[in-house]
């Protein structure tokens, strides 16, 4: 793959990599940067230039009894530094269940203000897939990307109907939810993502393996490698028209 279309991964914790590597990055990617609290929003917001692109949010992992002040201060960051996505947002009932009270009541406060803002959502759903979307629907969100979409395939139909997207990961390389997602889902509605730094399975995850994911996508659905990253491409610049502007 050869030609001068970038990579996109459209869900990375770019904050978390060192500099170098980020410079790395982002010579053959578009990067998406996603925070988790209000210190990497702040770092990420810093990182943003051409290649990359910032989300500012509450990773629901880190959401506390009393986050609502938080929300609070980031809302002041969007109002003063003009962001135009928020993320990592959303709930968990796979790995952070007990807190679930507490994520419903900031996740319902972050989506007010990504209506009001008119802010494209970075969602996270592990394990709680129809409750993100039921959440995103009763809001009116237009705007928002499933990341590592493993959910249901049936609720995979509304997602889409709802003209929502979904990103792969490379982990479909041994994971057998994502790949019956790839036989199923129209690529008009996909994105790549890395979800770096992180370690899955015995998997090192970073921009850096986009270029096999592809690849896997590409084997899956049988078709040529340089087609799939066009599609993604586009996807991701008709998606994102209205945050991402260089390119």
């Amino acid at each position: 793959m050869s030609s001068q279309v970038p990579f996109v991964d459209a869900h990375c914790h770019l904050a978390e990599f060192k500099e170098e590597d980020v410079k790395v990055f982002t010579a053959n990617t578009i990067i998406v940067a996603v925070s988790e609290d209000l210190e990497s929003s702040l770092k990420t917001l810093r990182l943003s230039n051409e290649r990359i692109l910032p989300c500012i949010g509450i990773h629901p992992w880190n959401v506390k009894e009393r986050c609502l002040d938080l929300v609070a201060e980031l809302e002041k960051l969007v109002a003063k530094s003009n962001v135009t996505c928020m993320g990592e947002v959303g709930l968990d009932k796979k790995f952070t269940r007990d807190t679930w009270d507490a994520q419903v009541k900031v996740f319902r406060a972050l989506l007010k203000i990504a209506k009001e803002y008119d802010l494209l959502l970075n969602l996270h759903a592990a394990g709680a897939w129809r409750d993100v979307l039921e959440q995103l629907l009763l809001t009116r969100i237009e705007r928002a990307v499933f990341h590592w979409y493993t959910g249901p395939l049936d609720l995979l139909d509304k997602i889409l109907e709802n003209n929502y997207m979904i990103t792969l990961n490379p982990s479909i390389v041994i994971q057998k939810k994502q790949e019956n997602v790839v036989r199923k889902v129209d690529l008009g509605y996909v994105l790549s993502e890395s979800d770096g730094p992180y370690k899955y399975r015995g998997l090192y995850l970073s921009p850096s393996v986009i270029p096999k994911l592809v690849s896997h996508i590409a084997r899956i659905k049988e078709m040529n490698e340089e087609e799939v990253k066009k599609i993604i491409f586009n996807n991701f610049k008709k998606y994102f028209k209205n945050s991402f502007k260089p390119y």
